[in-house]
């Protein structure tokens, strides 16, 4: 067999292998049309806590919503694997980007992720 030849034979199966393989890429891939967005929306992370007064302390990202900072508004505390270690109440105590929130249940530790149950 020349040369010529077997380059084409292994340019057409390349070429075969190739559309095969994309085509099964797309039929795995979810519908982006059924998935929905989280209601939970991040607030901000825990900075510190007092255990023996039950607070909180919150640093606020720059995008959380201004109805989640409202006063006695329920939010929860989660690790970075969505585990939820804490349900906190939002005070009245906010200076600048950090806040306080009163611990209802759980041990949130520092670094945890904080949040809001959309409307």
């Amino acid at each position: 067999m020349n040369t010529p030849v077997r380059v084409t034979v292994v340019l057409a199966l390349l070429t075969l292998l190739t559309g095969c393989w994309r085509y099964s890429l797309k039929r795995v891939q979810p519908d982006l049309e059924t998935l929905a967005p989280s209601p939970r929306l991040v607030v901000g992370r825990i900075i510190a806590t007092d255990p023996v007064q039950r607070f909180a302390f919150i640093e606020v990202n720059v995008d959380a919503p201004s109805l989640a900072l409202s006063n006695n508004t329920e939010l929860i505390a989660r690790t970075s694997e969505l585990t939820e270690t804490a349900h906190l109440l939002t005070t009245r105590y906010l200076r600048g980007r950090t806040f306080a929130a009163k611990i209802i249940r759980g041990e949130p530790t520092s670094g945890d992720e904080v949040v809001w149950q959309a409307p």
